[in-house]
């Protein structure tokens, strides 16, 4: 590794690229990463223009926040890093405030920080020391500072008490909010949480902006449309009272900069992440590509279950297992899933994959009126055992019919739905037989989706096939 000290040995030397440092978040990069990792920076066009909307930021030509919506993988951490470091470098005054989803990775981030101001070239370009905050792991500040300055973080739906951005002693720009990820990916499935971020966001963190210039930084990977990016740009619920124009309006306050990881069907950063990984996400994790790979989340798109694959052959079913989603009147309806998995070979005999082979009714009936008739299919397809949850009935069905089986259910059903139905959907082939309102159900699924019989006994009988809770006693799922 290349040793900064020995390549500008001279103080004249430092003290020129110190003010080319200061002037230019990029220069800056270039010798930090170099000189501290002995690797060359990988710039990006996506790069220049993050970098120079951070740099009209840090040199107060504008005051207006910003949105980074960045694709997994793609760095976002280490900008942000080299970011905070850089504006400290510039003025030691300044106070900076950090938040993210995790207090694990707020400690490792305030850390790494200080790392890169205590490393080599850091030190012997600016020579800081730094007061540690007695109260807090991640707070510090840079010794010989004036007024409150340096760095407070504190996990979003944290504590919020002696979190401050901006110092109002500093003239101009006197420091940021920044956010980063406020939200862990896998999360957003649950709409309290999604709501718990946007909740923190409006009421609690504007309260520690000291100056009403200090503008905030979101970045972040897109995981819903009613994330927090989606909340200030009116997308999803909360844009379903508002006008054309109001819509727009968050435009006024924010800049916004998204970077999408497929452009013109080939890799934005293909030594990261390749053009043929991005397009087989495409075809088969939509619900992942879209909204974290090309920042584009729908919540209509993300969970409807595009395209069909039908088996001509009914024997594939055949030794499977079966699964009812009861209905006791009302609206809701009955559902049947038959369900088998068996292997898929080529014409030479070689192994391919495993196909899920699903049968499916759905009936507008009470399960008393619809029971003959399930176990009719289920003889037609010699289907094993029928396993139906216990919540609703406390076992009555399973108890009247000697093929039933029960298991409790405690398992999210979006989340059930979305992890078993919707990763395994590309390799699902429905029997002829399936009727259509039942793979319309599924395929009109959403979140807050009024009726979802079918896609709910689909997931439950794919989750309960992988040999999750399918060993019985007398009768009862364990």
């Amino acid at each position: 590794m290349a040793i900064f000290i020995e390549d500008f040995p001279t103080a004249e030397e430092r003290a020129v690229l110190k003010l080319l440092c200061e002037n230019s978040l990029k220069a800056y990069i270039k010798i930090m990463h170099y000189y501290n990792t002995g690797a060359h920076f990988t710039f990006k066009p996506f790069h220049d223009e993050v970098i120079e909307a951070l740099e009209r930021i840090a040199k107060y030509e504008t005051t207006k926040n910003l949105i980074l919506n960045l694709p997994v993988g793609f760095g976002k951490s280490a900008m942000v890093e080299y970011f905070i470091s850089w504006v400290f470098a510039r003025n030691k005054n300044i106070c900076n405030l950090y938040t993210s989803y995790s207090d694990k990775l707020i400690i490792k981030f305030s850390s790494e920080i200080m790392e890169i101001m205590k490393s080599d070239p850091f030190a012997a370009m600016w020579g800081y020391s730094f007061k540690k905050d007695k109260k807090s792991k991640a707070n510090w500040s840079i010794e010989g500072s004036v007024g409150r300055a340096g760095l407070t973080a504190g996990s979003i739906g944290g504590t919020i008490t002696g979190l401050d951005a901006g110092n109002p002693a500093v003239e101009g720009f006197c420091g940021v909010l920044i956010i980063d990820d406020p939200m862990k990916a896998g999360d957003e499935i649950y709409e309290n949480k999604r709501d718990l971020v946007v909740e923190y966001f409006s009421r609690k963190l504007p309260s520690r902006l000291r100056r009403a210039d200090v503008p905030m930084i979101l970045i972040m990977q897109r995981l819903h449309e009613e994330d927090l990016t989606g909340y200030i740009k009116n997308e999803g619920k909360y844009a379903s009272e508002l006008t054309p124009e109001q819509r727009e309006s968050w435009q006024e306050d924010w800049d916004c900069i998204t970077v999408q990881a497929l452009v013109d069907e080939k890799s934005t950063w293909e030594e990261k992440v390749s053009t043929k990984m991005l397009l087989r996400e495409r075809d088969r994790e939509p619900w992942f590509f879209y909204p974290q790979r090309q920042q584009a989340p729908d919540t209509n798109f993300n969970t409807h279950f595009k395209g069909l694959h039908f088996e001509e052959n009914n024997s594939r079913i055949y030794d499977g297992i079966g699964h009812v989603d009861k209905s006791f009147g009302g609206e809701d309806s009955t559902a049947l899933t038959i369900i088998n998995k068996v292997a898929f070979f080529d014409e030479d005999d070689n192994y391919v994959k495993d196909d899920i082979i699903m049968f499916g009714k759905k009936w507008n009936k009470h399960i008393d009126e619809c029971i003959d008739e399930i176990n009719m299919w289920c003889e037609l397809f010699r289907c094993g055992t029928v396993y139906t949850e216990n919540n609703d009935d406390k076992g009555y069905t399973a108890k009247n019919n000697d093929n039933f089986a029960t298991y409790h259910e405690s398992m999210n059903k979006h989340f059930k739905i979305m992890t078993y139905l919707y990763s395994n959907w590309k390799d699902i082939k429905f029997l002829r037989d399936t009727d259509y309102d039942y793979i319309r159900q599924i395929q009109t699924y959403e979140e807050k989706a009024k009726h979802d019989d079918c896609p709910d006994s689909a997931a439950s009988a794919i989750r309960l096939l992988e040999g999750y809770g399918i060993e019985t006693v007398s009768g009862i799922v364990v």
